[in-house]
């Protein structure tokens, strides 16, 4: 189940990150300058569905336990500043946690039962690393920003809602951005490190045995390309697997993200606040704490990493 947004507690030995906070983060909220005194305040009242936001320079930070009683309280966390940690959302600043927090907490006390498969189990991640974008309204244009200049290391398969007749200029414009070969998907197509691959118009996009798999969909009665089917079926991809949910409409791509981020992926979301329609990124929020949420830039500087 779901609450509405809770308690908030920043957790910063930043005055002016309290200042910050009394004006940005949404009421009611709590302010303190010790982990261990948070933790246990919200433990002594019960306080499940709250929202614990720490800074990343605090002296006691000591995150393994702070997941530990975070997961059995049913309290969220959200790392300030500092680097995507696996498990832990984060926000570049305390604006984008502001967003963060408006959105409902997860307060089931176990993951909530994956819709696409049954659950399943972490890989052995010592295959090639791949690489999977799911974006709808205004992706486009984020996707010429991640992709820019990009030479992936492994393959990048790309899953963005587009009319139909508009895929294969998606494609010949991506290619003209990125460092490495830009193709439109095809059935059995094998994935190539350094290959950019785009959903092809009508069809539906997915990943196994080292290869592409491209069905044919429903125009008009369903998402085409299906971002839940791509994500879904990298499950089991031997490599190290990224996946980015960007802007759009909708909740397409939040399961299959939440079904990721439980088979050990590295998992990414854009921050909702700077998504032109925020409903794909906080549908996600609301089912999974991703490795990350990024705004563009961050986004752009993750997949340099990692893909």
């Amino acid at each position: 189940m779901t609450s509405g947004p809770g308690l908030t507690v920043l957790v910063t030995t930043d005055p002016q990150r309290r200042l910050e906070g009394a004006r940005v983060l949404p009421t009611p909220r709590l302010m303190t300058v010790s982990v261990v005194g948070a933790l246990a305040y919200l433990e002594r009242e019960g306080l499940r569905g709250a929202t614990l936001l720490l800074t990343w320079s605090l002296p006691d930070l000591d995150l393994d336990q702070v997941r530990a009683r975070t997961r059995a309280l049913g309290v969220r966390v959200i790392v300030v500043g500092g680097p995507p940690l696996p498990g832990v959302l984060s926000a570049p600043d305390l604006a984008a946690a502001a967003a963060l927090c408006r959105v409902p907490v997860l307060t089931t006390a176990a993951p909530a039962p994956a819709v696409l498969a049954g659950p399943v189990a972490a890989p052995a991640r010592s295959g090639p690393p791949l690489t999977l974008i799911g974006a709808s309204t205004g992706g486009p244009r984020l996707l010429a920003t991640l992709l820019r200049d990009l030479t992936p290391v492994g393959a990048v398969v790309v899953a963005q809602h587009i009319s139909a007749g508009f895929g294969p200029n998606l494609t010949q414009w991506l290619g003209t951005l990125t460092g490495g070969p830009v193709v439109t998907a095809s059935e059995g197509l094998p994935l190539q490190a350094g290959h950019v691959y785009v959903a092809p118009d009508g069809h539906h996009v997915e990943v196994g045995g080292g290869a592409l798999r491209v069905r044919p969909g429903r125009p008009g009665q369903e998402h085409l390309p299906s971002i839940d089917a791509l994500f879904a079926s990298a499950c089991t991809h031997r490599g190290p697997v990224t996946a980015a949910l960007l802007t759009g409409m909708g909740s397409d791509g939040a399961l299959g993200l939440e079904q990721l981020h439980r088979a050990g992926a590295t998992t990414l979301v854009q921050t909702p606040q700077s998504a032109t329609v925020p409903s794909m990124p906080q549908q996600a929020l609301a089912r999974v704490q991703p490795s990350g949420v990024l705004d563009p830039d961050g986004l752009r500087a993750a997949l340099r990493r990692l893909a």
